[in-house]
């Protein structure tokens, strides 16, 4: 099933943490790797087929990481000034002030 595909494309599919954080971008850059690795004639047909349903394979699995964990809590929006209400004085990085949120 995987005999044959590179290594590095193989590395590619497994960095879970990439997928995860950029799902579309990753499976891009999965995409064209499979398709360069074809040029190269490192991978028939046959192969480069299996590496882009891999590469479609691990976006949606990566989308449906990120909606589960949105489910569970582990991520949602606050504001800056629900930060101050909560804790009076919080250091507040990433927002340029005055422009909203």
């Amino acid at each position: 099933m995987m005999a044959g595909i590179p290594h590095a494309w193989l590395d590619e599919l497994n960095d879970h943490t990439a997928l995860v954080n950029d799902p579309d971008g990753r499976a891009l850059v999965l995409s064209e790797m499979a398709f360069a690795a074809y040029r190269r004639r490192e991978v028939d047909s046959d192969q480069l087929s299996e590496m882009l349903e891999f590469a479609e394979a691990a976006r949606y699995w990566a989308l449906n990481e990120h909606e589960e964990a949105w489910h569970l809590g582990l991520f949602h929006f606050r504001s800056a000034d629900e930060w101050e209400r909560d804790e009076p004085g919080r250091i507040v990085v990433g927002r340029t002030p005055g422009w909203g949120c």
